[in-house]
């Protein structure tokens, strides 16, 4: 954890490389989604796009991250996929209005999270006088209409409803210059709240204030192949963002969903330590050779201190070695043979069934990108018996920037979790055998 350890590198977040390096690894690791490189390379910088658009840059006092709001869009290529500021909504065909009008900024809009079907049910809180001889649907028909009629006189032009709105209040909005927005859902009403500061109606008894109105900046709409979405655009700086997903099938489509809001999560976790590690395996090797190294300098004191032998403490520092190789290896999924730099400590991938002395320097770089070969570079297999050496920090004139990167945050915890669960298997003092 400390700042001089050299798997450790610093996030700048005016510069987006190391956060695409780090957004790449995590949708890399799916794959499932079935993407190109360049697929890959596209959506790592969507995601970044769109997670730097959540960070506030001028907003005093507490800070809150905002919103990205996942749309997705099948049969289409995944270099369609876009980022956008604000709020991407489907609605029906026929409510689109014609991109020839004109709409001056801002456009006040009220939202409402009570339903406006007319229903006696879904009225919300309060009392409604029932007559005798009176038609109860009327009644409430006829209160729906007020309430159209004062949103109308407020200069509101957009109305926008969680749930349902009766089918009368929707065609005397529209014939008033409202655009109409029904059957949003629960899951856009938070985002949508952040962006235009609009409070939600709970209630149709009493007509909206002011205050609950909010803002929007343009309408527009942005198409993609025959499918129509409404684009809400903030009327002032906003961190709501939508993210358009595209995919060849609903499959892969779903995977994508999945790794972009993981790749979300773990650029979050940046802000709190904005640090990541060097991926593809070079920290797992670098971390076995240094502890290696320091804990045969140190056993006498160390062994004494924990209360067992020196061998002991050699038998435990190997196997927790060799676990943190294994990781490493791992990695290498088509069949390669994964080896150490006896300098660096990095790790490599060479083919399968290689011997020791054919290896040379032509294996191009690390698993991290930073390390390259040269012909005498010296080499070890990973979990195998070798001379213990400190690693040399990578030190050049002009810094190379890690083509895989892992987030800090993750790893250190999966660390802490493997350390804890040795220690509970110790204190069982039962072998735990992996059959897979």
């Amino acid at each position: 954890q400390q700042d001089g350890c050299s798997c450790k590198v610093s996030l700048d977040f005016c510069r987006s490389q190391n956060l695409i390096a780090l957004a790449r690894s995590v949708i890399s690791s799916k794959p499932a989604c079935v993407l190109t490189e360049l697929e890959s390379l596209h959506i790592s910088r969507l995601a970044v796009h769109a997670f730097l658009l959540t960070v506030p840059c001028s907003i005093p006092g507490t800070v809150s991250l905002g919103k990205i709001v996942t749309v997705t869009i099948k049969g289409h290529s995944v270099l369609e996929s876009a980022v956008f500021t604000g709020l991407l909504v489907d609605v029906p065909e026929d409510n689109f209005f014609d991109t020839k009008d004109s709409f001056s900024a801002p456009l006040l809009m009220v939202l409402f999270s009570a339903s406006l079907a007319g229903d006696l049910c879904e009225v919300g809180e309060g009392v409604i006088q029932a007559h005798p001889h009176l038609d109860t649907a009327s009644q409430i028909l006829d209160q729906l209409l007020e309430l159209g009629k004062q949103v109308v006189k407020d200069e509101v032009r957009v109305f926008v409803c969680q749930k349902v709105i009766h089918p009368v209040l929707q065609r005397f909005l529209t014939c008033h210059g409202v655009f109409v927005i029904e059957r949003l859902g629960v899951a856009l009403m938070e985002p949508l709240t952040q962006m235009t500061g609009a409070q939600p109606v709970a209630t149709l008894h009493s007509t909206p204030p002011a205050v609950a109105y909010g803002k929007i900046r343009h309408l527009s709409v942005k198409q993609f192949g025959p499918k129509k979405l409404l684009h809400l655009q903030p009327f002032e700086e906003s961190t709501v963002c939508t993210m358009v997903l595209c995919h060849r099938n609903e499959t892969m489509l779903n995977e994508l969903k999945v790794v972009s809001q993981k790749t979300e999560h773990v650029l979050r976790l940046t802000l709190r330590e904005p640090s990541a590690l060097l991926g593809g395996g070079c920290t797992e090797t670098h971390l076995a050779a240094y502890i290696r190294h320091k804990c045969k300098n140190e056993v006498s004191e160390t062994a004494t201190g924990l209360g067992c032998s020196q061998t002991e403490y050699l038998l435990a520092v190997e196997g927790f070695c060799h676990s943190l190789e294994f990781v490493a290896s791992s990695l290498e999924h088509d069949g390669g043979t994964s080896v150490s730099d006896l300098t660096h400590a990095h790790n490599w991938t060479f083919p399968p069934d290689i011997l020791e002395e054919q290896m040379d320097g032509s294996v191009g770089f690390c698993g991290c990108g930073v390390v390259g070969s040269s012909p005498s570079t010296k080499w070890t297999f990973l979990k195998t018996e070798h001379p213990g050496f400190s690693p040399v920090p990578v030190v050049r004139d002009t810094p190379v920037q890690p083509s895989v990167l892992d987030s800090f945050a993750a790893k250190l915890s999966a660390f802490q979790v493997a350390v804890e669960t040795a220690n509970l298997a110790l204190d069982v003092r039962y072998v735990i055998q992996d059959v897979n």
